[in-house]
């Protein structure tokens, strides 16, 4: 071997030897920033291809009467209520709010049939502001398929 070619091996080895990582030729790529999930509110009805479903009160009640507001479910484009899925409706309302049942199942319905689902949710309230929520656990199907859903909805009144 010519000394300048063993010179050139020895530099090689001794680099190769050093057990250092090969500095990168390209550069790592820049995380990607996420867009934050933006959550609605719950509105007091959702409409969809299957179903609709509302959540309906009158503008205005009287203080510490026993009132109520109205959930509906309707089933839409050849869809049906799934009449032996167990449905549910559990309420979620402010202190000043007294429910007379938090959690409603298909003994409680008013209706409930093929084409829809309905509840009287019954309560009581103090003066002022409420919000009321009610988050539904149902299905609705065809002869070929069947959409197992849970859906919130909510609504906002007064009390006087």
């Amino acid at each position: 071997m010519r000394p300048h070619q063993m010179l050139l091996t020895s530099a090689l080895l001794a680099a190769c030897s050093r057990g250092e990582p090969p500095a990168p030729s390209v550069a790592p790529p820049a995380p990607v920033a996420q867009a934050a999930k933006v959550v609605e509110p719950p509105k007091p009805s959702i409409d969809d291809t299957t179903f609709r479903l509302a959540l309906v009160g009158v503008p205005e009640y009287a203080a510490d009467k026993e009132s109520a507001l109205e959930l509906t479910l309707e089933a839409r484009g050849g869809y049906h209520v799934n009449q032996d899925y167990p449905i549910r409706v559990d309420v979620k309302a402010p202190a000043g709010v007294k429910l007379a049942k938090a959690s409603l199942g298909k003994p409680d319905a008013a209706t409930f049939n093929e084409q829809q689902a309905s509840f009287k949710l019954p309560f009581s309230a103090s003066a002022g502001a409420h919000d009321l929520t009610a988050v539904v656990d149902f299905a609705v199907c065809t002869k070929e398929t069947c959409v197992p859903d849970q859906r919130t909805v909510a609504l906002a009144f007064q009390v006087r």
